[in-house]
């Protein structure tokens, strides 16, 4: 039977500083947690989780950031082709979000939108869906991917599931409300953008140092 051999002090360090992180990941989506009930103490029950509340708000600057740290990350030149298809989708989702004021200008605009990025990125996924195959076996190893798995099952799977009126119907019988319907969809939407913005977060990390052992 083999022992374990010792870890190098710049390997502890590194489990170190990921153990950090993690404790602050814990800390950032129980904060997000608790900001979500903070929301809904002064509101009735009507005006919960419009689209002026906290999970709303939060899930917009979540996206923003995720985009933001997505440019960094290619402009690092890691998983190029990667970043693109990641930065489209998550673009489309920040545009759905904002149905409800893009609805304002006329009716279907965020559908239209989405369509214009999403077209281009199937379209490029086709062009060059060796190369994107090639950075997926590589991110698929990591643990951002299975973070942001995560987050993408979270948010358009399961909230979707979760959030039918069917489902809501059969729960609560002749005590259906919808607002208890809508805040448990948005609030399981809202963990997973966190999610996806953890993994995004993650993945930065991760090219920081690919850039610094490269430099």
């Amino acid at each position: 039977m083999h022992g374990f051999t010792d870890s190098s002090p710049g390997e502890r360090r590194r489990t170190l500083n990921s153990i950090y992180r993690y404790i602050g990941y814990l800390f950032f989506i129980a904060l997000i947690c608790q900001c979500m009930y903070w929301d809904a103490l002064p509101r009735a029950l009507e005006d919960q989780f419009t689209e002026a509340s906290f999970a709303e708000i939060s899930q917009t600057f979540m996206l923003l950031a995720s985009l933001i740290l997505l440019w960094k990350i290619r402009a690092m030149g890691i998983y190029r082709h990667g970043t693109v298809l990641m930065f489209a989708f998550l673009l489309a989702s920040l545009i759905r979000e904002q149905d409800f004021m893009l609805d304002r200008i006329f009716d279907d605009l965020w559908q239209w939108l989405v369509t214009l990025v999403l077209l281009p990125a199937i379209v490029f996924l086709v062009r060059r869906r060796m190369r994107v195959l090639d950075e997926c076996c590589q991110y698929m190893q990591q643990m951002s991917f299975g973070l942001f798995l995560g987050g993408f099952v979270t948010v358009y799977v399961f909230s979707r599931l979760m959030g039918r009126g069917i489902f809501w119907e059969a729960v609560l019988k002749a005590q259906y409300i919808y607002e208890i319907k809508s805040t448990v969809e948005e609030g399981v939407e809202t963990l997973g953008y966190a999610l996806m913005l953890l993994a995004i977060v993650e993945l930065w990390f991760w090219a920081r140092r690919q850039v610094a052992h490269a430099g």
